[in-house]
């Protein structure tokens, strides 16, 4: 899984994204696998990792309506949202024994939106002194593991998971 994935990065980071189109909905045609990173689809939502997580487990909620409105969001889809952030919080904490959570929206590029475009929430998860000198200092993250590795545990402890 790592020679894949530190392909398709490479492939990523290398690439022309001038009018390629939403990485979200890109990755939405896609089979779900450690290759697009998606691990569950829902009825109005999809979980996916982060392609350049701050920490191990990274992970994002995307709704499949493709808008940078949260005002377009039906509340069945709201709703979806928050039920599977609640349920991601609940497998990583069971995975990795997080100390803590940061779980939100960056609503446009303003506010720090990587794909502004597509609204998409958060839920990283945290450990006291997590951010070290390699992230502040460097501008470098180092991860204890690959996404393929983290890709594994999650999806399967995410299935295991008998809650809602």
């Amino acid at each position: 899984m790592q020679h894949i994935y530190s392909t398709w990065r490479s492939e990523y980071i290398g690439r022309d994204k001038r009018d390629e189109g939403c990485a979200f909905c890109l990755a939405l045609e896609e089979q779900d696998s450690s290759d697009n990173l998606i691990f569950h689809r829902g009825e109005s939502c999809f979980v996916i990792l982060n392609l350049f997580p701050y920490t191990s487990g990274h992970l994002m909620v995307v709704p499949y309506i493709h808008t940078n409105q949260f005002s377009d969001l039906p509340a069945e889809t709201l709703n979806e949202m928050i039920l599977l952030v609640q349920k991601a919080v609940r497998v990583m904490e069971e995975v990795y024994h997080p100390q803590g959570f940061n779980i939100g929206l960056n609503l446009g590029s303003a506010a720090g939106a990587g794909i502004a475009a597509h609204l998409h929430m958060h839920v990283v998860p945290r450990w006291q002194g997590d951010a070290n000198f390699m992230s502040v200092i460097g501008q470098t993250r180092v991860m204890p593991e690959d996404l393929g590795q983290t890709y594994q545990r999650l999806s399967e402890a995410w299935q295991a998971d008998s809650s809602k």
